[in-house]
């Protein structure tokens, strides 16, 4: 963060006010992202969005690449939150994962940009490669907690058989990528709900009976 002396035109702003604009300019940035894309996001646009002069962004994100990687942080880091909240309610994987379904259908009506921002990062991350090295590590926690979820609930005898926690991880991953898509597209929160109401079903079939056991 660039630092000003007190009484420059671009003075650093007290840490109350600092910590709120940096707020909007992250909920601005992202809804920018999503929308229109990380090369057609600028600066300019984004501090007129949130009231402050385009120079004084660089107090807070010293490059739109750095700005990119802020929101993306704060989306991961929401997202992980919620699932680990909703998660940690239940014990086995189909109550677990239905939580988390109903976790993402939560931060949808909150924030319809969720969706589009993280449908966006994979093909942004294609075209700059500075993007996705940037970003790589920031994927871990979550990638990580859904593996255990998934290990777990195999070594308990949960699912049915011929399913490893690996294909199991990858279809979580497939379901969340499918639901961020089709929410992006239909943008029918109603349709949304239907859709993960069906899920559920599917995922509880997919669960060995406890007398089966």
């Amino acid at each position: 963060m660039v630092k000003l002396a007190v009484g420059k035109k671009l003075g650093r702003p007290c840490a109350v006010d600092a910590g709120e604009t940096r707020k909007r300019l992250l909920a601005e940035a992202r809804r920018s992202f999503a929308t229109v894309g990380f090369e057609a996001t600028t600066n300019r646009s984004i501090a007129a969005a949130v009231g402050i002069t385009t120079g004084a962004i660089y107090h807070y994100f010293p490059s739109k690449l750095e700005m990119y990687v802020a929101a993306f942080a704060e989306v991961q880091d929401l997202v992980h939150d919620a699932f680990e909240t909703a998660a940690a309610k239940h014990e086995t994987f189909a109550a677990k994962f239905s939580a988390i379904l109903d976790a993402i259908a939560e931060l949808g009506a909150k924030d319809p940009t969720l969706a589009s921002f993280v449908v966006g990062v994979s093909s942004e991350a294609q075209r700059h490669p500075d993007l996705s090295d940037a970003i790589k590590s920031l994927r871990f926690a979550r990638s990580a907690f859904l593996h255990k979820m998934c290990t777990d609930a195999i070594e308990r005898g949960e699912i049915v058989e011929g399913i490893d926690a690996t294909v199991l991880h990858d279809l979580i991953n497939v379901v969340m990528s499918g639901l961020s898509r089709f929410s992006t597209v239909v943008n029918d929160q109603q349709r949304d709900l239907a859709v993960i109401a069906g899920l559920k079903r599917i995922v509880a079939g997919a669960a060995v009976p406890a007398t089966a056991r």
